[in-house]
């Protein structure tokens, strides 16, 4: 990493082009500063910060805004059914997406998202949408909202899986909750679809155009 650092004095009776001089290095300092590259978010960025999760880590994400500092954590575990037909140590899947905020130089949960799916002998998944992950701060008030993505599948062969698409506002929660049909190489398949009673309120329209757009991300998602 490169440290930079300067700073800019004007000083009355220099001349003109030694202060357009001090801008300009001014200028390239900042330009310095603000090229450096964010540190990743991975496994040892998130160990080294005690901040624990159950399973695999699938994603993270740092969000600022007028809060403060926060993260962003999605994993994956996979465990065995307490099912009597379980017969293997995947049949139970369980997704969560953690927020954390940093106070007084702790981080601290502020919310989690968490679903699975229980489904021995068939086939299953259950996967985050990272692609499809948004931040946005849609009704202007300085503090993000985070929109979450995910699908849940449980079935004998090709069918429907539980799509949901969850938007986190503090304390809010709204939901889309429908089912796709996956094809390789293909837009999936809608079945149903349903929004929570909050989401048909015109004092949320911008929130269900927005995770609208996102259920539309997902339809046409890629591996």
């Amino acid at each position: 990493m490169t440290a930079c650092g300067a700073f800019f004095l004007y000083i009355p009776g220099m001349t003109t082009s030694s202060n357009y001089a001090a801008i300009a290095l001014w200028l390239a300092v900042a330009t310095c500063a603000a090229a450096e590259p964010a540190p990743k978010i991975d496994a040892v960025y998130l160990a080294a910060r005690h901040i624990g999760y159950a399973g695999t880590l699938v994603g993270a994400k740092r969000v600022e805004d007028r809060d403060g500092e926060h993260l962003l954590v999605l994993s994956r575990k996979a465990s065995r059914s307490q099912m009597a037909n379980s017969g293997s140590n995947d049949d139970y899947l369980e997704l969560a997406a953690t927020y954390y905020g940093r106070k007084d130089g702790r981080w601290l949960t502020e919310w989690t998202v968490r679903d699975h799916v229980d489904c021995p002998i068939l086939d299953r998944a259950a996967d985050f949408f990272t692609t499809a992950v948004r931040v946005t701060d849609l009704n202007h008030d300085g503090r993000s909202e985070v929109t979450i993505p995910y699908r849940l599948f449980c079935s004998g062969g090709v069918d429907y899986s539980t799509v949901k698409v969850i938007l986190r506002d503090g304390a809010t929660k709204l939901a889309i909750r429908g089912e796709l049909e996956f094809h390789d190489n293909a837009p999936a398949l809608e079945g149903k679809r349903q929004y929570d009673a909050a989401l048909l309120q015109p004092a949320n329209a911008a929130y269900r155009k927005h995770m609208d757009a996102v259920w539309k991300a997902v339809v046409h998602h890629r591996d």
